[in-house]
């Protein structure tokens, strides 16, 4: 099909990242650096989505139906080698040094391609994030060296965050929940560490990662009290893959059961103790589901543009489609509505560089570390250093003066509203832009309906809509009543 002339979002030739957010040219006089960052990243975005991610997307949608462990290496190569799986990492350690601003840029070009594409190399930030909740400065150094290396040599390096079980799916997300909640998980203690054994569902990458954090409890009448986070190798003895998931949308992001049949986990691989398990959860949530939001206000604007091509060349008995009044004003409701979300998204993503976990990124501390010779910061000596108990320690208070309990109250407020609103957003708008082109809109070659199919997700995973909006009910009028 022909493109729109001039061509029109996506496909446009020029960033427009402060055409659409006027309110950046202002941080754009002040802070110059940091939106032009911001502008590259976006259209580092958006040529690879037009040129790896569009292309493919239908064909690799159409062989997971046919095989769910079906996984597409040549984009994601594609992408490893851009940099995107590492994008996070400062560039001296050979990442692109991207600010959440940049991300979520990002993330808005990849996802109005493919959502499913996007979380096979976009995903893997569940490992650095988790790492960072204590900030134990040998576990993230170590974190990081992993990654960096992967990159450099284009092997696959994979992390799966596992949370939900069978009969614990939202549940473990939320502390009243928790306190009734029975967990069929378990983790006991045994000299020299910890033995898990359970079941987890639903878990993205699960068929993938090579490496797991996963939250059991020590004490399955009491889940809440001693929920407990742990990293595990996925070849470690008694850890293997179940069955993976078919599913309706983003299919090409493999959803997979994995069981814990007594998998032994050394006590310094235990990232948070029993008892603060809940709070490492709850942390994480703070950023990624405030980035499912804007991830899923990419679906959202994806469908749309794809409906805005379509009418702009679908004949009718009375012209173009799109010259007909009631699409036009239709089309106009839900672009209204997307800019209103699009603003909640990256007012969120410059308040993760203020006030959150990237913050860290730019402190003194930190941009003096960089400063050294990247052989420095990947060399073995500097890594027992940073595994020295004092080090570890002093990196956690580092963290803790910058990720208060205040601050991430504010960011499971803001992150909730956006996640159920960006979530909804799709949803609304992909079925709404099926309403407009009928029938013959629907064929699968136009994409529409593939939008449809991957937006459902976005309203249960990282908490079901129902969960977040209890959250944003909690922490903006609950402690009022």
């Amino acid at each position: 099909m022909d493109f729109l002339q001039p061509p029109y979002g996506l496909f446009a030739p020029d960033v427009d990242l402060v055409v659409n957010l006027p309110a950046l040219g202002k941080l754009r006089e002040k802070f110059p650096s940091y939106i032009f960052r911001a502008e590259k990243a976006q259209a580092m975005a958006r040529k690879f989505a037009i040129n790896h991610i569009l292309p493919r997307s239908l064909e690799t949608d159409k062989k997971c139906s046919q095989d769910p462990t079906y996984f597409d290496w040549d984009l994601w190569h594609a992408a490893n080698r851009a940099k995107f799986t590492v994008a996070c990492l400062p560039e001296k350690l050979g990442g692109l040094g991207w600010s959440a601003l940049d991300n979520a840029a990002a993330l808005e070009e990849f996802t109005s391609a493919c959502m499913a594409s996007t979380a096979n190399f976009v995903f893997n930030v569940f490992g650095l994030l988790g790492s960072m909740v204590e900030c134990k400065t040998g576990i993230v150094l170590d974190m990081v060296k992993k990654m960096a290396k992967a990159q450099q040599e284009d092997k696959p390096l994979f992390y799966s965050w596992a949370i939900t079980e069978p009969g614990a799916g939202t549940d473990m997300e939320d502390a009243c929940a928790m306190q009734t909640m029975r967990p069929s998980c378990h983790a006991q203690r045994v000299p020299g560490g910890y033995s898990l054994s359970g079941v987890k569902c639903f878990i993205t990458n699960g068929s993938m990662a090579h490496y797991v954090i996963v939250n059991m409890p020590t004490d399955q009448e009491r889940p809440l009290e001693t929920m407990a986070t742990f990293h595990v190798p996925t070849n470690a003895k008694g850890f293997f893959v179940g069955r993976v998931e078919r599913k309706c949308g983003q299919k090409a992001s493999q959803t997979a059961e994995i069981f814990f049949d007594k998998v032994f986990v050394p006590e310094k691989e235990m990232w948070e103790p029993p008892g603060k398990g809940f709070d490492h959860t709850r942390e994480i949530l703070s950023i990624t589901r405030g980035l499912v939001g804007i991830s899923a206000m990419g679906i959202a604007r994806g469908a749309l543009e794809r409906c805005i091509r379509y009418a702009a060349n679908k004949k009718t008995a009375n012209g173009r489609l799109i010259d007909q009044d009631w699409v036009r004003f239709a089309i106009a409701d839900m672009l209204k509505d997307l800019h209103m979300v699009r603003a909640a998204g990256y007012n969120f993503a410059i308040a993760l560089d203020t006030f959150h976990v990237w913050k860290i990124f730019d402190t003194a501390v930190v941009k003096g570390a960089t400063l050294l010779p990247g052989k420095i910061l990947m060399a073995d000596s500097l890594a027992a250093l940073a595994n020295n108990q004092l080090a570890n320690e002093a990196g956690t208070r580092f963290k803790k003066k910058i990720v208060t309990n205040e601050v991430l109250d504010s960011f499971v407020k803001h992150g909730s509203a956006l996640k159920a609103a960006g979530s909804d957003l799709a949803m609304k708008v992909s079925s709404r832009v099926l309403d407009i082109v009928g029938l013959d809109g629907m064929a699968r070659e136009f994409g529409m309906e593939k939008c449809f199919r991957d937006a459902k997700v976005t309203q249960i995973y990282e908490g079901s809509n129902q969960a977040n909006l209890w959250d944003f009910f909690h922490e903006e009028v609950g402690r009022l009543v």
